[in-house]
């Protein structure tokens, strides 16, 4: 099918085979991209956890993730966690939309929203959105990718193994769930996490402390209180000890990265100084 435009409105795009159905609106090039990154995230988060799960994406970078009792608690979790960056976002969340997210939905700015489902009335609610433009995909939850990824730039074809790589058992929930956010962020990313949510996602930076210096400010916006008890998730191993002191400023208490750099003694050292655990994992979670 032909999309309305590609990255940008001046190149044209189309879209072959597809595990999801548009039942409203016209999808873009972009629109495609948050779609799937997002279905990824809620449904890895919602199986390993057995509970709801709701992202807010803009840019193919979440802006905030969550679990829920239910899909709509799930959902404003998630927009709470950087309401700014989430104006216009594109929402995937893991359980069929009821008429209770839909409320939600319905008095929010949003551009779209991918689900495996929708109930009875939820449709004519959505479609409505936007003078009739919002965008809703449904997803087909049995669908499985290859277990190879295609990627074309430049005329030259790269393939590679998708990343599936389990995620360890022996960590907190906080602290498995930053690992999933993570690896469905655009690298450079720090991923904050509190009591099952997001409270600051740092993504795409070149420096590593600066990702954790825009996390850290976006969760101080939750509380007048100082934050404490929160877990930092950084997709690379840490290359300095600043971002464990900037990490500190912000209440983190675990740092869960993947260690194995030249200067993670230094980092292990530097958590320990301040009373944060730290847990070395061996897994990076780049994503490009």
């Amino acid at each position: 099918m032909r999309l309305r435009y590609g990255m940008n409105p001046h190149q044209a795009a189309t879209l072959g085979n597809a595990p999801f159905t548009v039942l409203a609106g016209a999808p873009s090039y972009i629109n495609i991209l948050d779609a799937l990154t997002g279905w990824q995230l809620v449904r890895e988060a919602a199986e390993r956890f057995g509970v709801p799960a709701a992202a807010s994406y803009k840019h193919v970078s979440p802006a905030g993730a969550a679990l829920g009792r239910t899909a709509a608690e799930a959902y404003l979790r998630a927009r709470d966690a950087d309401p700014k960056s989430s104006y216009g976002d594109f929402v995937a969340v893991s359980r069929p939309v009821d008429l209770e997210l839909a409320a939600v939905l319905k008095r929010v700015v949003s551009d779209g929203i991918i689900a495996p489902g929708y109930d009875d009335g939820v449709l004519e609610i959505l479609a409505a959105k936007k003078r009739g433009t919002y965008l809703v995909l449904g997803m087909d939850p049995s669908y499985e990718p290859p277990a190879d990824e295609v990627r074309e730039v430049y005329g030259v074809r790269l393939t590679q193994e998708r990343d599936a790589a389990p995620l360890p058992h022996d960590l907190p929930d906080d602290a498995v769930l930053g690992m999933i956010v993570a690896r469905y962020t655009q690298s450079n990313t720090v991923v904050l996490v509190k009591d099952g949510m997001t409270i600051g996602v740092g993504a795409g930076q070149q420096s590593r402390v600066d990702c954790t210096r825009l996390a850290g400010e976006k969760a101080a916006l939750w509380s007048a209180e100082p934050l404490t008890g929160v877990t930092m998730v950084s997709d690379g191993a840490l290359p300095f000890a600043d971002n464990v002191e900037v990490a500190h400023r912000y209440g983190v208490t675990h740092i869960v990265e993947p260690g194995g750099s030249i200067r993670s003694d230094e980092i292990a050292a530097a958590c320990a100084a301040l009373g944060i655990t730290w847990s070395a994992t061996g897994l990076r979670l780049f994503r490009h």
